[in-house]
C-alpha cells in the first residue's frame, strides 16, 4: 500500500474555497496534506454527523486509490472519507460555534452516484489518521 502522496493531476490550486475553513469544527484535528485536490469515485454511504456535517464514504476510481491508507482500509471499508460541513443540524456542543450561521449550500448524489470531488485532502488525527476531503468544496455526478 502506497503512503498518502497526491499526484499533480490530482492537485487543484486555485479551486477551492478556502473561507468554508471558518466553519470546520476543530480544524487543528485536521493535518492538511494537499489545499485543494479533485478525485472521482462511487458514493459508497452518507450519514449525518453530530457536529453538523456529512459522513460520506467514497469508493475511489483506480487513478485516485493511492489516497486511502492503511487507517481508511481498516475503518472505512477502504473508502475515502468526504466532508461537506454545516449541512445537518449540529448537536454537539463544542461545535455549534464553527456552523453557526452558515450552512453549506451543496448537493449531494445519492449512494451509488459517480461523482467528481474538489476540496482539502487531510489525514484526520482524531481517527487514526485516516484521509478525508474535508472541507468540500464542489461535488457532482460524473
Amino acid at each position: 500500500m502506497s503512503s498518502s502522496s497526491v499526484t499533480v493531476s490530482e492537485s487543484t490550486p486555485g479551486k477551492c474555497n478556502d473561507s468554508l475553513w471558518n466553519h470546520v469544527y476543530n480544524p487543528s484535528r485536521l493535518e492538511i496534506v494537499d489545499t485543494c485536490i479533485t478525485l472521482t469515485g462511487v458514493i459508497d454511504s452518507i450519514r449525518s454527523e453530530r457536529d453538523g456535517d456529512l459522513h460520506i464514504r467514497l469508493r475511489l476510481d483506480p487513478p485516485h486509490a493511492h489516497l486511502v491508507n492503511q487507517a481508511n482500509q481498516e475503518n472505512q471499508f477502504g473508502d475515502l472519507v468526504l466532508e461537506p460541513i454545516c449541512i445537518g443540524k449540529v448537536i454537539q456542543a463544542t461545535a455549534i460555534s464553527a456552523c453557526l450561521n452558515f450552512h453549506q449550500d451543496i448537493d449531494i448524489p445519492p449512494v451509488g452516484s459517480h461523482v467528481q470531488v474538489t476540496g482539502s485532502y487531510v489525514k484526520d488525527k482524531e481517527h487514526g489518521e485516516w484521509t478525508e476531503i474535508h472541507p468540500i468544496t464542489t461535488m457532482a455526478k460524473s
